[in-house]
């Protein structure tokens, strides 16, 4: 037993090591805020979305992620600000991300704008001490298995760059800067956080008063594994979408969402999609599944004017 037990504890923290580390999602073209610092308040609205992604469902210790951000312009910084929370569940490992997120918004154009963004914040890891051997027996009783949870917290930051119009969109960022300083350790325990690059991107073709084409791709690399999702989705009346998303070597995913407008200045958008594996382990990893909830409220707020008296012109 010990020697699978091992096995399996060295496996998993090679995954951990040298694997990309963030969480995925399929709906990521509605999730931008996560990957890009940039794109935090350049919708010109009070946003708000919450994401749960369940992996695996029955497979033994699957992916769980929950997911919260929130952003907004701030005309008095001259840009947006915005707030990325999030939950990664693996088997016994557990991750939490925490960032804040500031973007500098300058106009190009008659309707583009271009964020450059920096995030700040906390990354989490813990590991369980929990384990069950693969005979059923408590891995406790081995003495290579921790006795006690570890849990360790370190700094993280990022940039990114966003640019959008009416139609596109464009945007290049970089999570966890530091690199291997993020460097998380304990007497069981070794995890160093990987810089991930990512590169997004996107347009509209309205092919009919009613019906828009939505192409997109999103790009994710630690500079030793690299991955990239293709979208379509059709957009019918700016209330309901379907489309598919292939994400290489892994899985196509259908997906649909509607969205409701109570009045002229706020949408909710409820989106849904279902991952179908592509690799050779499809039979284990088909049932996947990925909820999204997301409320915008116009953020319209007029300039605060000022005005002095001149004391030059008093009587």
């Amino acid at each position: 037993m010990r020697k699978v037990l091992s096995s399996v504890i060295l496996s998993v923290s090679a995954v951990f090591t040298f694997a990309q580390q963030d969480p995925q999602f399929t709906q990521n073209m509605f999730m931008k805020l996560p990957v890009n610092p940039g794109y935090a308040g350049t919708s010109g609205s009070l946003c708000a979305t919450v994401a749960y992604r369940t992996q695996w469902v029955g497979f033994p210790g699957a992916p769980k992620t929950f997911f919260f951000s929130a952003d907004m312009p701030m005309i008095e910084l001259h840009g947006g600000v915005g707030l990325t929370v999030m939950k990664d569940k693996l088997g016994n490992f557990n991750f939490t991300f925490a960032r804040v997120a500031y973007s500098y918004h300058k106009p190009v154009g008659a309707t583009g704008l271009l964020g450059i963004g920096l995030e700040l914040g906390i990354l989490q890891s813990a590991v369980a001490y929990k384990w069950l051997a693969p005979d059923g027996t408590d891995g406790n009783a081995d003495m290579a298995i921790p006795d006690a949870s570890v849990n360790k917290m370190t700094y993280d930051f990022g940039l990114g760059a966003y640019y959008r119009t009416d139609q596109l969109h464009v945007g290049l960022s970089m999570s966890h800067l530091p690199g291997k300083a993020e460097h998380l350790s304990a007497p069981e325990f070794n995890y160093q956080a990987a810089r991930h690059y990512y590169v997004m991107a996107g347009y509209d073709f309205f092919l009919t008063s009613k019906i828009t084409l939505r192409p997109s791709a999103h790009v994710k690399s630690d500079a030793a594994v690299t991955t990239f999702d293709l979208h379509c989705n059709l957009l019918y009346d700016n209330f309901i979408w379907g489309g598919l998303s292939y994400r290489l070597q892994d899985a196509i995913a259908p997906m649909i969402g509607v969205a409701w407008k109570p009045n002229d200045k706020q949408t909710i958008k409820i989106g849904y999609s279902y991952d179908l594996g592509t690799s050779d382990l499809k039979a284990h990893h088909s049932n996947t599944h990925e909820i999204l909830v997301n409320y915008c409220i116009k953020w319209n707020r007029p300039p605060k004017i000022q005005s002095h008296i001149n004391p030059r012109f008093l009587r």
